[in-house]
């Protein structure tokens, strides 16, 4: 079993500080690989090395014993499981450091098979990573080897089978990953959610800024209620928000690869337009709209509304926006509006008469989505991620 040397750092500088000592742990080969005293680490123990070799309980290091490398004081061996991972050692005179030593060993024994579970939890889980990656990667082919479908089995991943993939995306990414309290706070909710899929027997990978989720093939019904119950978790236990973007329900399932991608665009449009969830299957015009060049949606800006709108481009929006979410009903735009609709009448002419276009007519409708869809893209997704990081 191997023991981390920054977990074996973190765990004697703990100790130090609780016995007010230098402590220092050697590796199953006698080779000091942490301590409170930085110049030995590195160096060769020779006591440890006779505790380990000749299988020692414990051995005091006396005055006469001592050399460039091995200084007075008690060293005892670390038995994890049945084996001699190592040794720990705490400097000092006799009467000062030997009451501190059966102590000092249960505490580090205890500390060394935490942080080894740990390592353990943490290359498992870098192996499942890179098993689901080289998954996506050979989904696009249609066909695996027997070989890599046995490797899928043993880690609880069936490849023959087809699964639905949701992506999701926590709004506040750019603003929490800018400092560290705020990456830590990501940490725990990478984690709740990891749990939570583990728990829920959905497959996980964490590829950031967004959380890849492959779930057996099933319903939208379903897909929605999986995700509805991840944003629910991460805003009652941390209050902050989680988007998703759902794969088509159309698919094979097998194609993973695509239904990566497909779940990305759902997500992102979801994070754009500040929904909680969307799924690729009603993506129309956002399908391309990433393709298309800031400049380019900017130039189309400029030419229906004018090189100076300033800032009455925002109102103009909010009234588009309106139009289209009540299908051009008056009435209905006027009440969410809170104004009278004859004011809403002459915002409209007047919405014309900047543009040269009605909005009114069908021939003109899609004009104005598609300068809603650019402007949402330049400017609300640019609002979403820099003003939350001021």
């Amino acid at each position: 079993m191997y023991i981390s040397k920054i977990a074996a750092q973190a765990i004697v500088e703990e100790i130090g500080e609780e016995i007010h000592e230098h402590v220092n742990m050697m590796d199953a080969e006698g080779v000091i690989i942490a301590s409170t005293n930085s110049a030995r680490i590195g160096q060769t123990h020779e006591g440890a090395r006779r505790i380990i070799t000749e299988g020692l309980p414990e051995l005091y290091i006396t005055g006469d014993m001592e050399n460039e490398t091995t200084r007075r004081g008690i060293n005892l061996p670390l038995i994890v499981r049945g084996e001699i991972v190592g040794v720990v050692g705490i400097t000092g005179e006799k009467e000062r450091v030997v009451g501190y030593g059966k102590i000092v060993r249960r505490m580090t024994e205890i500390m060394v098979t935490d942080s080894i579970q740990k390592d353990k939890k943490r290359y498992d889980q870098r192996v499942r990573y890179r098993f689901i990656q080289e998954w996506i990667e050979k989904s696009a082919a249609g066909s695996y080897s027997r070989n890599f479908i046995d490797r899928g089995n043993q880690r609880g991943s069936d490849s023959t089978k087809a699964y639905r993939v949701r992506v999701l995306y926590f709004r506040d990414y750019q603003e929490l990953s800018d400092t560290l309290e705020g990456q830590k706070l990501l940490e725990e909710m990478e984690a709740t959610i990891r749990h939570e899929t583990d728990r829920s027997r959905i497959l996980y990978l964490r590829v950031p800024p967004r959380q890849i989720c492959l779930l057996p093939k099933c319903s939208d019904a379903q897909m929605e209620k999986t995700a509805e119950k991840f944003i629910g978790m991460i805003d009652k236990k941390y209050g902050r928000s989680v988007t998703a973007g759902f794969d088509s329900a159309s698919g094979s399932g097998m194609d993973i690869a695509r239904g990566v991608a497909e779940a990305v665009r759902a997500a992102s449009h979801a994070l754009t337009w500040k929904e909680n969830f969307y799924y690729y299957d009603d993506l129309n015009i956002e399908l391309f709209i990433n393709e298309i060049s800031e400049a380019t949606m900017t130039e189309y800006l400029e030419k229906l509304f004018g090189r100076d709108f300033g800032d009455k481009l925002g109102d103009h929006m909010n009234l588009i926006e309106h139009y289209f979410a009540y299908e051009g009903s008056v009435g209905k735009m006027a009440e969410a509006l809170y104004m009278h609709k004859n004011t809403l009448q002459y915002k409209l002419k007047k919405l014309s008469a900047i543009t040269g276009k009605d909005i009114r007519q069908p021939s003109n409708g899609a004009i104005y989505y598609m300068a809603l869809a650019f402007y949402q893209k330049l400017y609300m997704e640019r609002i979403h991620f820099h003003d939350t990081a001021e």
